[in-house]
């Protein structure tokens, strides 16, 4: 998929990816966390086209020099290496981004909620990551556990998440 127009210019209702994005816009820097767990994560999430993702990220940042952020963006933000540099896609929800920042304050969407209109889009995403690629990554150690609270979902409530989910990637350029 094709980086959002808000990727350039911060104007998102998401106040994660606002603050994130126009720190990066204003001053040409974000913390490490910043770009891994929030702009990382949603074009993880999103299926973002990696070359676009590697070209913002040197767009932008003026401590990004090619041979660390190409590796740090395929490889860790978003596991487009297969997972030669990380040994888990460093994939959350909005219930992480809350608990680690204070973006969710205040926000247009809901960080509890994970479907339905006003959840937060990385709720849903995340859980549809997790679907699409549980075969692959259930076997893994580091986030095993993470499918077993999926499947102990009612499948009415799976089915939710999964339906918001597609609503947001359908209409990414106005989250």
């Amino acid at each position: 998929r094709d980086l959002p127009d808000y990727f350039w210019t911060g104007k998102t209702k998401m106040a994660c990816m606002r603050n994130a994005i126009g720190q990066s816009l204003d001053y040409a820097y974000a913390h490490h966390i910043q770009r891994l767990m929030v702009t990382g994560n949603f074009c993880l999430l999103t299926e973002m086209n990696p070359d676009q993702v590697d070209a913002w990220y040197l767009g932008i940042y003026v401590d990004a020099i090619e041979w660390v952020e190409m590796p740090n963006t395929r490889g860790m933000a978003l596991f487009a290496d297969g997972g030669i540099v990380g040994t888990k896609p460093y994939a959350a929800s909005g219930s992480y981004i809350n608990k680690m920042s204070d973006y969710c304050k205040g926000c247009h969407y809901d960080n509890k909620a994970r479907s339905g209109e006003g959840s937060c889009p990385f709720n849903s995403l995340y859980w549809r990551f997790m679907d699409k690629h549980e075969k692959r990554l259930a076997t893994n150690p580091r986030i095993g556990m993470i499918f077993r609270s999926w499947d102990n979902m009612e499948a009415s409530q799976r089915q939710a998440i999964l339906e918001t989910a597609e609503r947001y990637i359908a209409d990414l350029e106005h989250l």
